[in-house]
């Protein structure tokens, strides 16, 4: 994560707030209690179970529909592509440096789970390290552009949640949302930034995508094959949407002028919203549902970040900065309320 340069002012109507945060006390802090320890071979056990259980569980689906009813199987489906999307996550960890010792093997193990998913990591990798690095900068956010979208309102919490997390705005026109055109916007910035990897990285995703595709097919043959598989990318698609919306979407926003203004914790902090909520929040976002811990550190390896969250709120809270957290459900529902158009009620008759 590229630091924002420190200065002693603030942006806004902030007041004037503490000394710069000292990230190398707390970075020891989490060196102390084990935080950074990487686990190879638990991210190659859940690689392994990922793929096995979405794989039964599609087939599960398949056994289903044909003994009993389509609508009976689709949350076998639903479920399937669950677990295979949780690569996802594994992806994100090598690529940030969190899941082995060195950076080939990260490296490798992130060119891997890439290929499974069918995406170029070094293209994901650009866009979401310039995320990291200016959360909520207008105009440098790569991953939050769309919120700055004034096209991208609605009139009610159900328009924004069709037009924001099931279809995506291209020129005007809305399509469905589906992780084939992550793949092309990553495979932009990979042909744009990285061009030597990027051969080697379009036969990986062909691969990837083809092997989904062609397990799809074994099961429905070629046209039913063919439309699970788009189903199959809109479900993933919709999981890391909705994985993501309330981490960022309706808490501050700077201009790069006022960014230059915040040292790295004051930007994170103000930024950036963790997810409350216990086992099954865990399962679900996979650890990242602590995402303030995740973008002060983010090569600290996930199933750590539970354990370097108490530190963490303490730092900043000890520092006048704030630790937001809430519950999945809230926060999505704040995401819906920010993208509805707040429009001026009528004035009334004379």
């Amino acid at each position: 994560m590229t630091p924002v340069p420190p200065s002693p002012s603030s942006s806004g109507a902030t007041s004037a707030r503490p000394a710069s945060p000292d990230l190398a006390v707390l970075r020891a802090q989490l060196e102390a209690a084990g935080c950074f320890e990487r686990k190879p071979g638990r991210a190659i056990l859940e690689l392994t179970l990922n793929l096995l259980g979405s794989a039964l569980a599609f087939y599960a689906a398949r056994e289903v529909a044909q003994a009993w009813a389509l609508w009976a199987a689709a949350p076998l489906f639903v479920l399937g592509s669950f677990l295979f999307y949780r690569n996802g996550w594994l992806m994100h960890d090598a690529a940030h440096g969190g899941s082995c010792a060195g950076i080939q093997a990260n490296r490798r193990f992130a060119a891997l789970t890439a290929g499974v998913l069918g995406e170029f990591p070094s293209g994901w990798r650009y866009g979401h390290n310039r995320h990291h690095a200016r959360t909520n900068v207008r105009g440098e956010d790569l991953d939050q552009r769309e919120r700055w979208d004034p096209t991208r309102r609605y009139h009610s919490r159900l328009t924004a949640w069709l037009g924001l997390f099931l279809f995506t705005r291209y020129n005007g026109v809305y399509l469905p949302a589906t992780l084939i055109f992550m793949a092309l916007r990553d495979g932009y910035y990979c042909f744009r930034h990285h061009r030597e990897r990027f051969a080697a990285e379009l036969v990986a995703v062909l691969m990837g995508l083809g092997g989904q595709l062609a397990f799809f097919v074994l099961l429905a043959g070629p046209w039913g094959g063919l439309l699970l598989f788009l189903l199959h990318t809109h479900v993933g698609m919709l999981y890391l949407n909705s994985a993501f919306a309330g981490n960022h979407y309706d808490l501050e926003t700077f201009t790069p002028e006022e960014a230059k203004t915040l040292d790295v914790v004051s930007l994170q902090s103000r930024t950036t919203r963790n997810y409350a909520g216990g086992w099954w929040t865990h399962f679900v976002f996979g650890g990242l549902e602590k995402q303030l811990e995740h973008h002060l550190f983010p090569h600290l390896p996930r199933h750590h970040l539970h354990r370097a969250a108490p530190y963490v709120r303490a730092f900043v809270t000890a520092h006048g900065l704030p630790y937001h957290e809430a519950p999945f459900w809230h926060c999505y529902l704040r995401v819906l309320d920010f993208h509805v158009d707040p429009r001026p009620a009528a004035a009334p008759s004379a």
